[in-house]
């Protein structure tokens, strides 16, 4: 597996997470397990929700002058992905190394998708990574087939800074599930 690991190392942390997952070599990382040793003294740093007072003003940092439309990309996958919808607050994440996510306020969820055959309960903050995630995505793919590099590049950068977050999340085995 390390072999496998190093000989991808140049390419985007996304795609190299998805091929090690597509092929059963993939793992989460927690503060307890990293690549198969265990570690006593891993600190990760924690996510920060976002202050009423800088509401206004996370959601540009976070998706440049696309915010809006990628904040209804947001709601309309959720609508799409939760049967039960019927969440009228999100809470705005801020992770330490940059970027973010929008996260449901509720408690588990339970997601489907008839597209990636994903079926299962997941906590609130990991159905807002998903979302999210799943936004970015079709975010970025539209600023690429449109020749925008400026929010091409953002999208790209908030891509990977969710990849970070997702690797040593909890949850990531139905994260990458509900991504893949």
């Amino acid at each position: 597996m390390r072999q496998a690991a190093a000989s991808l190392a140049p390419l985007h942390s996304r795609l190299v997470a998805r091929l090690l997952w597509r092929h059963g070599t993939a793992r989460c990382r927690s503060p307890c397990d990293y690549g198969g040793f265990t570690m006593q003294y891993v600190k990760t740093r924690p996510a920060l929700n976002v202050e009423e007072s800088d509401r206004l003003s996370f959601m540009p940092y976070m998706f440049g002058m696309d915010f809006m439309l990628a904040e209804l990309q947001v709601y309309a996958l959720a609508k799409k992905w939760m049967p039960e919808y019927e969440v009228e607050f999100w809470h705005y994440i801020r992770l330490p190394e940059g970027g973010g996510y929008m996260m449901p306020d509720c408690g588990r969820v339970h997601l489907v998708s008839t597209e990636s055959w994903f079926d299962r309960t997941v906590s609130a903050d990991a159905a807002g990574i998903i979302l999210t995630s799943l936004a970015v995505n079709r975010r970025l793919a539209a600023h690429h087939d449109s020749g925008n590099p400026a929010l091409t590049h953002l999208y790209m950068l908030r891509d990977a800074q969710l990849w970070n977050l997702i690797t040593f999340h909890p949850e990531c085995n139905a994260i990458y599930a509900a991504l893949d």
